[in-house]
């Protein structure tokens, strides 16, 4: 019944603000002037809506010592690809998202509960001076096509975001800042997740992180995202303390979900499993997981160069093996995040 109400709400503010465009249009519509200025605002809508909640996220995100990693918005994004910072075009389609990673890991409930926040104030910033410049144009007769036309689609995106409720793109920012706040079992495997990763940013390894920060959190559901994030973490605790049992129990736990699992995760999967399965003594599963994905097990991958340095030095090939342990630091070297780098580090070392 809760969904239904939350689908009702959104097809209500959608309808309301297609309504609203049309309105726009047809007032302006005797003028030509009007019309063009309708239409450009309209469209600018499109665009300036989404930034400037994005930049809202940016924004609080910088305050908070949180690194911007992603940033959609509209068909405009920004991203770090091998440590460079590119701009690019995406999709008008796609969700609009930020992603961050944050720099360090004290007072991480309310830098997460403010990057949460941070979209809804700004929009809801344009949405009252929007709606004040609109009355204001309204009540002195001035023909502001161009301002009106931006008010519909600014309302419909703030509105939609501003309910604590779940859509089919995911949960709106309201939602995620309440989970913080009351501790919902999502939001504290979140925080944890980005504790975590404060501490990779630091230098300091997966084993040099707190325990509780594996393992604090409920137990979530195998369909949230976060679901496969917070077992790769403990796959990789484990990894480090050389207790591969519980490893391995942590990747049939995400072999589990295999239905929830993006393309990028199953391959990832694979490669812990060939890894894990090498280390103890077993190369059935790289033999089968390159012979499925040749091309991929020949990319350059830290990972891969380590998983394929165990593999030659098992079958008493210590030269192909040094080789591909050289590959695999020069290829860690490019590794921005230090806690990622020190973890290979500790890995490719065990490799004799």
């Amino acid at each position: 019944m809760k969904r239904f109400w939350t689908k009702l709400y959104a097809w209500a503010l959608l309808i309301a603000a297609v309504a609203a465009i049309c309105a726009v249009v047809a007032f302006a519509w005797t003028d030509l002037d009007n019309l063009i200025e309708a239409v450009v605002g309209g469209a600018a809508s499109l665009l300036v809506a989404p930034c400037v909640h994005e930049l809202g996220h940016v924004t609080f995100a910088y305050i908070r010592k949180l690194e911007i990693v992603y940033c959609k918005c509209f068909f405009f994004r920004y991203y770090v690809k091998d440590g460079k910072k590119r701009f690019g075009f995406a999709s008008p389609f796609a969700p609009d998202e930020t992603q961050v990673l944050p720099i360090g890991s004290e007072n991480m409930e309310k830098r997460a509960y403010a990057y949460a926040i941070g979209g809804l104030v700004y929009s809801g910033v344009l949405f009252v001076v929007l709606l004040a410049a609109s009355i204001v144009c309204w009540c002195f007769g001035a023909g502001a096509f161009s301002v009106y036309a931006l008010l519909p689609y600014s309302a419909y995106l703030f509105l939609l975001n501003v309910l604590p409720a779940e859509y089919a793109s995911g949960k709106t920012d309201a939602l995620v800042a309440r989970g913080i706040k009351k501790g919902e079992p999502v939001e504290q495997t979140m925080l944890n997740i980005m504790r975590i990763h404060g501490g990779l940013q630091e230098g300091k390894s997966f084993l040099e992180i707190p325990e509780e920060w594996y393992f604090s959190a409920p137990q979530i559901a195998e369909d949230e995202p976060l679901y496969v994030a917070i077992l790769d973490a403990r796959y990789s605790y484990y990894i480090e303390r050389e207790e591969y049992e519980k490893a391995f129990d942590c990747l049939k736990r995400i072999k589990s979900a295999a239905e929830y699992l993006t393309d990028e995760e199953v391959l990832a999967l694979e490669r812990n499993l060939a890894y894990l399965c090498l280390v103890g003594g077993n190369d059935a599963v790289l033999k089968e997981a390159a012979k499925n994905d040749e091309e991929y097990w020949k990319s350059d991958l830290v990972s891969i160069k380590r998983t394929l340095a165990l593999y030659m030095q098992k079958c008493g090939e210590p030269e192909r093996a040094a080789l591909l342990i050289e590959q695999a630091k020069a290829l860690n070297e490019k590794e921005r995040i230090l806690g990622l780098k020190k973890h290979e580090e500790i890995l490719l070392s065990r490799i004799n």
